[in-house]
């Protein structure tokens, strides 16, 4: 069987500093074909992603990738724990992986490894240390990075300062704890930590150093620019300078998305004019130009809160510790998203969990929707493949035991009985996707339950 790679990953969107990470992941690992797990219409940032989900995984499969299937919205836009869980339980269920890539700003993998067994296996002298550095009121990150650094020295702890960093020591965690899981049960028909030789996929762990700009710099040098850094060009309307940094294909995609929404913006215009500009304004507030910006977010979110009501948001999923009070309180005084963000920020919350709890407000999703989704069958719909793809989809249909423990799935109505026991999974990705589509479209009018998958 030939050898496959499993990359988990957001692409929003796919940019040259991706086309240099898959280069080198399959240079590494000998691998033969790639499987991509992508978010979905909301990413982990907490924030709806700029290009909708079809068009990232046909710029991804345009651009090398062989498969690209989705990440259930309720882990890839609840927070990096539960994206690597999922993206690893994803990955480990379909038992034809062979091998796990990811990039990294340390590029040490060992290291990574001894942190991510120690964090998946929490001593009491680590738990106890954690729960010291919270007493100082400050962010939970803030505190584990803390006390790593007085358990484990500051090498250790730096590699849960950088975004990529933190991802990876997440991935390899869940790689052990899922293990652990399945040793302990005994399991013989379903091993979600094996790869697909009977090999833990802990033995196939391979890490990417960043190359060129961090997330949200760029630098026209090397051609290279952090997604951050791109999104922000096109909030701006800075669309040629965006265009440089990514490969041909996506900004052709990009473009002709644009001129779809737009018609006076030509194609040609965004693919010759290296200075092309254009004014913003109002657009941002709308999917106006087929891309979705933060802002978009801010009047559902409004009339969401004010229909649950400031006692009923401490149901909220992301809600503890009072935020939901601070953001009742925001809400009422800010003037639009960044503001809101801004006034509920403090020492205690970081701006990453603010964004999310948002999204879980306005979505209404509850702390019980997610217990329900999370004790559920993972499953993930099909977004784009090409032949090769259409090889692994096959394989791993024809797979033993492991795909007993995950549904790929095409149409949500042909393939009812095979989703019966993701109900919660299903309907949180379906009611995030309404969501999207009212921000880009204004109503629900073009939504369309199950969409056929990209084939290239």
């Amino acid at each position: 069987m030939a050898r496959t790679l499993g990359i988990i990953t957001e692409y929003d969107p796919y940019h040259k500093g991706h086309a240099y990470f898959l280069e080198e992941a399959k240079r590494l690992s000998g691998a033969d074909r790639t499987i991509a797990v992508m978010s979905g219409a909301f990413v982990q940032r907490g924030e709806p992603a700029m290009f909708d989900k079809y068009l990232r995984a046909e710029a991804a499969v345009r651009n090398g990738v062989d498969l690209v299937v989705e990440l259930p919205f309720a882990y890839g836009a609840t927070g990096p724990e539960n994206f690597a869980r999922g993206g690893i339980r994803l990955l480990s269920a379909l038992g034809i992986v062979d091998s796990l890539a990811f990039g990294s700003e340390s590029a040490q993998v060992e290291p990574m490894k001894e942190l991510a067994a120690a964090l998946a296996f929490e001593s009491p002298a680590l738990s106890t240390q954690i729960t010291l550095e919270l007493a100082k009121g400050i962010t939970y990150p803030a505190a584990r990075h803390a006390a790593v650094a007085t358990e484990f020295g500051q090498e250790a702890a730096d590699m849960l300062i950088k975004p990529n960093d933190i991802l990876g020591v997440e991935y390899l965690k869940q790689l052990y704890l899922i293990e652990a899981e399945s040793s302990k049960r005994g399991l013989i028909c379903f091993h979600p930590g094996v790869g697909a030789k009977g090999e833990p996929l802990l033995n196939e762990v391979y890490t990417v150093p960043r190359r060129g700009s961090g997330e949200h710099e760029a630098n026209d040098e090397t051609g290279f620019a952090g997604a951050g850094s791109i999104r922000a060009l096109l909030r701006e309307g800075r669309l040629g300078e965006a265009f440089a940094f990514l490969p041909p294909v996506t900004a052709e995609l990009i473009q002709h998305r644009i001129h779809e929404y737009q018609p006076e913006i030509s194609v040609w215009e965004m693919r010759t004019e290296r200075d092309l500009r254009i004014d913003m304004g109002t657009r941002k507030r709308t999917g106006a130009l087929g891309m979705v910006f933060p802002e978009a977010l801010y009047g559902p979110f409004q009339y969401a809160l004010l229909s649950i009501g400031p006692r009923a948001t401490s149901a909220i999923y992301t809600a503890a510790e009072g935020i939901e009070n601070r953001l009742f309180e925001g809400a009422m005084r800010a003037k639009d998203y960044y503001e809101l963000v801004s006034l509920v920020k403090s020492k205690r919350f970081t701006e990453s969990r603010i964004r999310r709890l948002v999204l879980h407000t306005t979505l209404r999703l509850s702390k019980v929707d997610m217990k329900r989704a999370m004790g559920e069958r993972i499953c993930a719909r099909i977004l784009a493949f090409n032949d090769k793809g259409a090889d692994m989809l096959k394989d791993a249909r024809d797979a033993d035991s492991p795909a007993r423990g995950v549904v790929l799935y095409q149409n949500l109505r042909l393939q009812e009985n095979e989703l019966a026991r993701s109900p919660a999974l299903i309907e949180l990705s379906v009611r995030a996707d309404k969501l999207y589509n009212m921000i880009v479209e204004g109503n629900l009018s073009g939504y369309r339950y199950s969409p056929e998958p990209v084939i290239v």
